[in-house]
């Protein structure tokens, strides 16, 4: 047996059995303002290393001879060995960990309403909506009815972190984030990051496993009606795919009903 085990693994070394590359995937949900691709469309994100395999490749190639998708282009990608776990979506880039696809709340308005998916897109998608459900079983999300009366101070609230961070976001990408972080001096708070859109030093977290991270800042979530979640994680929008699968980040914009 374990001759055998080593002959296989020689076999993948030398490159044959594109297939193996084709590990399960899991599909994740974001959704990060003006640094999301495409002005945040209906899309994939991926890992580097996955463009190229069996789980994501060019629609003109196949999965035992993959190409490398385009950014910006159709690329065919795959949840599993089987190929019924394969649909074709737009490639925007990098991003996720190995074994996820990261897509946008666009594409699960888009994709969640159709027949014949993935069996674990199905199971996404399945996913969102009993998590907003549930979340709208005594709530209301303002987001979603910005006119409903308990909304009108957190949608007020929320309008003016945005409009307090305009100008800094404005700047740093005027005079570019290197000069705009020498003119903060020592006020670290105010220093920016990743192209303007993140703070500079982290004040996120500590979570349970003692991860910290850099907050996404307000203005960067630029569309009408969307504002930065409660950790600095992701932008909050209409969506009811986006609450279903950001949870925690979008409930500051839950009230009672």
């Amino acid at each position: 047996m374990r001759i055998a085990a080593f002959t296989a693994a020689l076999l993948l070394a030398a490159g044959f059995g594109t297939l193996a590359h084709a590990q399960n995937m899991e599909p994740t949900i974001y959704s990060d303002g003006a640094s999301c691709p495409g002005d945040c469309d209906s899309h994939v994100v991926l890992h580097p290393e996955r463009n190229g395999t069996s789980v994501a490749f060019d629609p003109a190639s196949s999965r035992s001879n993959p190409r490398r998708c385009t950014k910006g282009e159709m690329c065919r990608i795959c949840f599993s060995a089987a190929d019924s776990s394969c649909l074709t979506v737009r490639y925007r880039g990098g991003g996720p960990p190995r074994n996820k696809f990261d897509f946008t709340p666009a594409f699960y308005d888009v994709f969640c309403p159709q027949p014949g998916l993935p069996e674990p897109l199905k199971r996404k998608c399945a996913g969102l909506k009993a998590n907003s459900d549930s979340m709208l079983r005594t709530r209301v999300y303002c987001l979603a009815t910005p006119d409903h009366p308990g909304c009108a101070e957190i949608i007020s609230a929320a309008k003016d972190k945005k409009t307090a961070d305009q100008p800094d976001w404005d700047r740093c990408r005027q005079i570019g984030e290197p000069a705009f972080n020498r003119e903060q001096g020592a006020n670290r708070k105010r220093q920016r990051s990743e192209g303007c859109s993140y703070e500079k030093a982290g004040t996120g977290g500590p979570n349970s496993n003692g991860v910290t991270w850099r907050r996404l800042l307000p203005a960067v979530c630029t569309k009408d009606n969307t504002y930065v979640g409660r950790d600095g994680l992701d932008c909050c929008d209409s969506s009811l795919m986006t609450l279903g699968g950001l949870g925690k980040e979008c409930t500051p914009f839950l009230v009672p009903k």
